[in-house]
């Protein structure tokens, strides 16, 4: 989860030039049960090379209602990876640069980079821990959306991170072409 402290499509770093705008002001829901399976914080298995046997991206139950839903579609390539530790208790962040063009057209988010949080209670800390500073530099096909945050005082940033390959990128396009075509 990363807090979006600024405007309508800041990224959790920011931008002081910004109007910030209230989830209410954005329309923005709650991320509830659907949404926090939809929009997970994960990062696919495979987008690292933690399977061999990597499903097709047709299998995947929630791709085509992220590629329909989500307020960026895009190729993400990790820039920074930092990590924030208390105690026992650690914090990634990831920098991503969102490549253009867009596999979705009409971002909601416009921004050209976000910080994706990634916190121990989160889907993606396994993979996170395990590949550390390695993840800068990857790229994946990523979904983000923007949540109100439980007491509606906040704009939160929820995403899912699949592989950067051509079966999950056709698999997009063919989502969002279908989008298209019934008018959703």
């Amino acid at each position: 989860m990363a807090t979006l402290a600024a405007g309508a499509g800041a990224s959790a770093c920011g931008d002081p030039g910004t109007e910030w705008k209230s989830p209410a002001s954005l329309g923005l829901k709650p991320w509830d049960d659907h949404h926090r399976a939809v929009f997970d914080d994960n990062i696919d298995p495979a987008a690292v090379g933690y399977t061999m046997d990597a499903p097709s991206a047709r299998s995947d139950k929630f791709l085509r209602e992220r590629a329909q839903t989500g307020e960026v579609v895009a190729r993400m390539r990790v820039q920074t990876v930092t990590i924030d530790t208390v105690g026992d208790d650690s914090t990634y962040h990831l920098g991503v640069q969102i490549a253009s063009p867009t596999l979705a057209p009409n971002p909601k988010i416009e921004d050209r980079t976000l910080e994706l949080v990634i916190r121990s209670s989160s889907p993606a800390f396994g993979v996170a821990k395990a590949l550390d500073q390695r993840m800068q530099g990857v790229t994946f096909i990523g979904f983000a959306h923007r949540f109100a945050s439980a007491d509606g005082t906040e704009v939160e940033l929820h995403w899912h991170m699949s592989p950067d390959t051509a079966d999950v990128a056709e698999a997009v396009k063919e989502a969002v072409a279908l989008a298209e075509a019934t008018g959703r």
